[in-house]
């Protein structure tokens, strides 16, 4: 019981509160023993790294670890994907295709989404399970399956049971040992270490120089509901640290979804917090994040969900070279770096656009 006394967390999982603390223990329990689990919590809260967690304290650590998203696979494909097929199988078939099954060997398989799994392909894993054998589309014979499955879900299967939806029998397999993740909501003690985590990577991901929170935006993280959990968590505080670009990040920094700021009264406030004297309101403008010739005169840029952090550093980079009138050397001081990190920033984009 070591790892359990860490300040912040068990391996991958951060926190300390009690509802955390409680998690840990059923990962390290679950760890020693190779027996189905099912970790369930809502969207968000971080189960591929519980799974992850028990694999690496597990005996399997050393084979693979295979995530699948059941959820994402079409009815035709996930037969397929799960268990492989022979050259020849169904039309499209040209070559011998190993499963996931095949590729976790000796290791784990970790099944997101269980709940949408469709009703043929639960019969077929429900034979992997109380067997320990499945057969690869065309194979004439079965072949052992020797990994460890994990399933996660951010359904109710009971309810699911309950309205035919999911086969009892395979709930009752998966459920030799059951994990619940907690809401962040139900767990807002952890906040401040999450969101100092996830700050720390993105100053150095981005090349920035944030340092910390002020009192005020970790407050307003602190009294945000989080319907997205720790992926939504995550998410602001890249928009957060990408808008700071140095010093602390204070609540005109924090998205305004979260901060319950109106977009223009953000942008107002930054806008005469850089310009004191000026007494004009400056808004968002759009800005490409794949044209870094698109002017722009804005004193802030929204940054929407669905971007990857690249793009979401992206675009921000671009706006203030925009705001600044394409000047690289004030561009780099607003951001916080050097010029020349600047620069390499920008002929790599530029390069990655002009390329067939």
């Amino acid at each position: 019981m070591a790892q359990l006394q860490e300040k912040d967390g068990f391996g991958r999982l951060l926190g300390s509160s009690p509802a955390m603390l409680q998690v840990f223990s059923m990962v390290e329990k679950a760890a020693q023993i190779d027996v189905p689990v099912l970790i369930e919590g809502e969207t968000g809260t971080g189960k591929e790294l519980a799974a992850r967690e028990i694999h690496e304290q597990s005996a399997r650590c050393p084979k693979p670890f295979v995530a699948v998203n059941t959820g994402v696979l079409s009815r035709e494909l996930i037969v397929s994907e799960l268990f492989g097929h022979l050259k020849g199988a169904f039309t499209g078939a040209t070559e011998n295709k190993k499963g996931c099954f095949d590729e976790a060997d000796g290791g784990t398989l970790f099944l997101d989404e269980i709940a949408t799994m469709d009703e043929r392909v639960q019969v077929a894993f429900l034979r992997v399970l109380e067997e320990g054998v499945f057969r690869p589309l065309g194979a004439p014979t079965d072949k052992q399956a020797n990994v460890r499955i994990i399933a996660a879900t951010n359904m109710n299967l009971r309810l699911a049971v309950a309205n035919g939806a999911f086969r009892e029998d395979l709930l009752q397999r998966l459920t030799v040992f059951r994990i619940v993740l907690p809401p962040l909501r139900e767990r807002s003690e952890d906040l401040p270490v999450l969101a100092r985590h996830f700050l720390d990577s993105y100053r150095d991901e981005f090349e920035l120089q944030v340092t910390g929170f002020d009192d005020e935006a970790m407050e307003l993280l602190q009294r945000y509901a989080w319907p997205g959990n720790i992926r939504e968590l995550k998410n602001a505080i890249a928009q957060a640290a990408i808008m700071a670009g140095q010093g602390f990040v204070r609540a005109i920094h924090i998205p305004p979804r979260i901060s319950s700021l109106h977009p223009v009264e953000a942008a107002q406030e930054i806008g005469n917090e850089e310009h004191p004297d000026s007494g004009t309101e400056i808004l968002a403008a759009p800005c490409s994040p794949t044209d870094i010739t698109e002017e722009t005169t804005a004193g802030t840029v929204d940054i929407p969900l669905g971007l990857t952090l690249d793009e979401a550093c992206q675009k921000y980079i671009l706006a203030t070279l925009n705001y600044a009138d394409t000047n690289k050397s004030k561009a780099a001081k607003l951001l916080g770096m050097s010029r020349k990190t600047l620069h390499e920033k920008l002929r790599r984009w530029d390069s990655s656009k002009n390329q067939p």
